[in-house]
Formats: structure tokens, C-alpha cells, sequence
């Protein structure tokens, strides 16, 4: 069964939803992790990739790719989604049906509560259990 975690943002601008979006990332593979970056446009997706380059942490290589362009570990997707994986983090504002992955993971933006609360009740519909988690 798919684990579901929420993460609430200290405020609702772009940057620091990128920043979240990057230390994920760097995590992931310093955990050895493989993660899908659900995204909404190709425009979010090359904007991602950008900040994979040049906002991480100078001593850390987040290997990645759009739309498995290339076998990475992080794949930065904005078609269909494959039926299952390890992590996958949703950036859609999208009801996902997704059962195939060992953890999903939502960002809440302070200003968009109603949308993650409707996929938090999705979720729940679903038979999971959504967590809320802090950030570290």
C-alpha cells in the first residue's frame, strides 16, 4: 500500500517551492531513491530542470532527466505517468489514482488549502492514509 505524505509550506511563493522541490531531490538520492516530479507544463519542467542545475547544494549532483529523455533517477514528467515507481511528487493540482507507488508526496501551498484538501480526502476515498509531515 502506497504511503501518502503532505507537506505544508511556510508561504506560498515560487521560491520557496522550488526550494523545497531541490532539497526533495537531493534527498532522494542521497537515499538512493528514484522519484517522479509530476509536472504541470513542459515550461514548470524546464524551469525545474534549470534550478536542478544551478540551485542545488554545490557539493551535491542530482541526476535527472524530462520525460525519460535519459535513465536518471529523477525524472521530471509531464506526460502520462508510469502505473508504479518508488516516490512519485505530484505538482498537479490533479486527483491522482495512482496505487503503483511505494510514497506519494503533495506539496500544500498556504494559499491553495481546498485543492490539497480535496486530494487529501481523495486519498483518503482511496483507502490510503495521508500524513502530514514537517519539513526538515
Amino acid at each position: 500500500m502506497s504511503e501518502v505524505w503532505f507537506y505544508l509550506l511556510a508561504d506560498a511563493t515560487q521560491a520557496t517551492r522550488q526550494q523545497f522541490i531541490c532539497r526533495f531531490s537531493e534527498m532522494a538520492i542521497k537515499r538512493q531513491r528514484q522519484a517522479i516530479i509530476y509536472c504541470d507544463s513542459d515550461a514548470q519542467a524546464e524551469t525545474l530542470d534549470d534550478h536542478l542545475w544551478t540551485q542545488t547544494s554545490p557539493a551535491s549532483f542530482v541526476a535527472h532527466s524530462i520525460n525519460f529523455a535519459c535513465p536518471a533517477p529523477i525524472q521530471l514528467v509531464t506526460a502520462q505517468l508510469p502505473p508504479q515507481g518508488d516516490i512519485l511528487l505530484n505538482l498537479t493540482d490533479e486527483l491522482l489514482t495512482v496505487t503503483g507507488y511505494q510514497r506519494i508526496v503533495e506539496i500544500i501551498n498556504p494559499d491553495s488549502r481546498d485543492a490539497s484538501r480535496s486530494r487529501w480526502r481523495h486519498y483518503q476515498q482511496q483507502g490510503l492514509t495521508p500524513e502530514l509531515k514537517p519539513i526538515a
